[in-house]
């Protein structure tokens, strides 16, 4: 196994569930807006955010201009999927009480995707220096890994640095500012095309966090693959 210096880790369903703090969020919008938490209503919110999300288009990281206006595109979405939810329930809000509720309730839960997740950061961090690289908004990522930053060497944020996953440009920010080179690297995450093929694209070997026996295509090469976060241990320590 090649020696590396620096594990750089993805967060959202990597080390921290977002669909836990989706659902928080969800239920805490249902809260204001009177609207019982039911299933009907989960399923309406995430098709009024689902119909958002695609006509911003964030899922074309692959272009230019998504590339560029990335965190611009996912405000305006934000304020879209709100602005549907209100119409299908017939409500009048503050459009943008709303997002700031999101934001809070997502930035404010922490719930990890394994219950020992945190102690083997913890124990990796003994051997390598731990990197944490995300796409999101530097006001609820910083909040939200609270309990991770002790023990991390540095961390990105696409809103802070100005460039998103897969973008090569993130990597090479990455590997810019830790003055190493890709191969004393090794990139941990649960999305194919941000975390795995944009790592590999720059020359890091990558690992794919996969606790639920995704298929990946085929022509997508790792170098391992884990579907517990302990798995770690076998293969770095």
């Amino acid at each position: 196994m090649p020696i590396y210096k620096y594990l750089i880790f993805d967060v959202d369903d990597t080390l921290l569930d977002f669909y836990f703090a989706f659902a928080t969020a969800q239920r805490n919008i249902a809260e204001k807006l009177g609207i019982e938490p039911s299933k009907e209503y989960f399923e309406t919110d995430e098709k009024c955010g689902w119909k958002a999300w695609e006509e911003s288009n964030l899922d074309k990281t692959e272009e230019k201009d998504v590339q560029e206006n990335y965190h611009v595109y996912y405000y305006q979405y934000l304020r879209k999927h709100f602005e549907y939810l209100l119409e299908t329930y017939g409500k009048a809000y503050d459009v943008q009480e709303l997002v700031n509720c999101y934001l809070k309730s997502i930035s404010s839960s922490r719930v990890m995707t394994e219950p020992d997740t945190l102690s083997i950061y913890m124990k990796l961090s003994e051997r390598y220096k731990l990197v944490l690289a995300t796409n999101g908004m530097e006001r609820v990522q910083k909040e939200r890994l609270f309990d991770f930053l002790p023990y991390t060497h540095r961390l990105y944020i696409s809103e802070e640095i100005g460039y998103i996953k897969p973008m090569k440009e993130f990597y090479s920010y990455i590997i810019r500012d830790l003055k190493c080179k890709s191969d004393e690297c090794i990139m941990i995450g649960d999305s194919v095309s941000n975390d795995i093929i944009g790592a590999k694209a720059i020359g890091m070997d990558v690992c794919y966090y996969n606790p639920k026996g995704k298929i990946k295509p085929e022509n997508v090469l790792v170098d391992y693959e884990v579907n517990s976060i302990r798995n770690l241990v076998q293969i770095l320590l």
